[in-house]
């Protein structure tokens, strides 16, 4: 608890230090949906009704996995570069207690992001969605997604260092992805979703939303189903990762 603590302070002292950059990041964010939004509105002559529902889903739980990982990933990167990553190893906390309590801090964090981001996308599309209790299910569902994705990126790191190109090049790809609605196919495609992070709680949360009848048993099992195996290839990446770091010395950014 004193280390998740520490880690929770550091984060708060950051966004305190440098409140510009992040309030910054978060225009930013608003501002690519409002783009999404308008160029759909001049193409396609307005997003309405339940195509907004599920655009405004899509996005703010992409903004949560975005920042999740970009958090993550730069702070780790970070902390290799100037040598506090070693020092942290030397805490006596084992290594996976020490990346779960900063992923934990970041999904807090980005928690409260997304959903400032939600409220200030209703108001300037003056669009209000009804949220639905059930959504806590495929949503708490989606964060234990995010802590094993958090591992991936930790484990990515340890081994290659510095992927800032291919941390940008997943965000944008997977946004695409999470804006398929993937619960409108049938057959293959709808049951390789399954596979995909956080695709099926996406597609339950879109059809909750727009008070469309669905399989709650396939979506519950898919959603369960999802976040165990994310969250378990995750944390075995993450050991392998972490063995072969230690076992030849390549801790250290240099």
């Amino acid at each position: 608890m004193t280390s998740f603590k520490a880690e929770f302070w550091r984060q708060f002292y950051l966004y305190k230090r440098y409140l510009f950059n992040y309030v910054s990041d978060f225009f930013l964010l608003v501002l690519m949906f409002m783009a999404i939004f308008w160029g759909g509105s001049l193409v396609g002559g307005g997003v309405l009704g339940t195509s907004l529902n599920a655009l405004v889903v899509g996005y703010v739980l992409w903004s949560l996995i975005q920042n999740t990982i970009s958090q993550m990933g730069m702070t780790v990167m970070n902390q290799a570069k100037n040598g506090i990553l070693e020092q942290q190893y030397l805490m006596p906390i084992s290594s996976k207690r020490l990346f779960l309590n900063k992923s934990i801090v970041n999904i807090i964090v980005s928690l409260v992001q997304a959903v400032l981001i939600l409220l200030v996308i209703m108001i300037f599309t003056n669009h209000w969605i009804k949220i639905p209790v059930v959504l806590a299910v495929p949503f708490l569902l989606a964060l234990v997604v995010t802590v094993g994705l958090g591992y991936l990126i930790v484990s990515l790191i340890l081994r290659f260092k510095r992927i800032g190109s291919t941390l940008v090049i997943f965000q944008y790809i997977y946004l695409g992805v999470l804006l398929v609605n993937f619960e409108n196919y049938s057959g293959l495609t709808k049951i390789f979703s399954l596979f995909l992070p956080i695709c099926p709680m996406v597609s339950w949360m879109r059809l909750a939303i727009n008070n469309h009848s669905y399989s709650m048993p396939f979506y519950l099992a898919g959603s369960v189903f999802n976040a165990a195996l994310w969250l378990i290839i995750g944390i075995l990446v993450f050991n392998l990762t972490d063995k072969y770091v230690k076992r030849n010395g390549t801790l250290s950014l240099y």
